[in-house]
């Protein structure tokens, strides 16, 4: 079987949850549909227990709890302390991450993605999505970084993301990562 796109999943989820009259979230369907990544049938079975975990509805911030995911403002606050160059910055980002039992490979995806769009801005700046509201912040980042650090980071934060398995401490990997972005 073919992965679904993310779009399909949320959607199909909208049509469930509309037909079951569950009160939920967009952005809470996004974080779902990420987690399932592509696979229907996990999507259905987070939206569940994700049910049930927020008491019959779907808040962004219970299904966030739920997957151990970060805020995504402080994604963008790491970011941007690394496009400053700064590694008091990006330590204290990544103190204040960390008192949220962070998942650090899903840490490191979220900082993918956000390169990835990153550089879309840069390229392209009207193809920007703003399906997560955040069409200006992601515009405000990718005119505070340079094209090729951009390209770099991502790079970086791929090789970090294969390596974090093998490390005794994964915030060790994420933090060794980041220097690695800096240095």
């Amino acid at each position: 079987l073919k992965n679904m796109t993310p779009e399909r999943v949320v959607a199909h989820l909208q049509h469930i949850l509309g037909q079951e009259q569950v009160p939920y979230e967009d952005a809470a369907l996004w974080l779902l549909s990420r987690a399932a990544n592509g696979s229907m049938r996990d999507a259905l079975s987070l939206t569940d227990q994700a049910i049930s975990f927020g008491r019959g509805e779907l808040l962004e911030s219970d299904v966030r709890s739920m997957l151990g995911s970060v805020d995504p403002q402080q994604v963008y606050k790491l970011l941007a302390v690394l496009a400053q160059g700064s590694a008091s910055g990006v330590m204290a980002a990544v103190a204040d991450i960390a008192e949220f039992g962070a998942d650090f490979d899903e840490l490191l995806a979220d900082l993918l993605t956000l390169l990835h769009r990153v550089a879309i801005a840069q390229a392209l700046p009207e193809n920007v999505d703003n399906s997560l509201g955040d069409r200006e912040t992601v515009l405000t980042l990718a005119g505070q970084m340079r094209a090729e650090d951009v390209q770099l980071y991502y790079q970086i934060a791929l090789n970090g993301r294969k390596d974090l398995p093998m490390v005794p401490v994964p915030r060790d990997g994420f933090e060794m990562t980041l220097l690695r972005m800096l240095a």
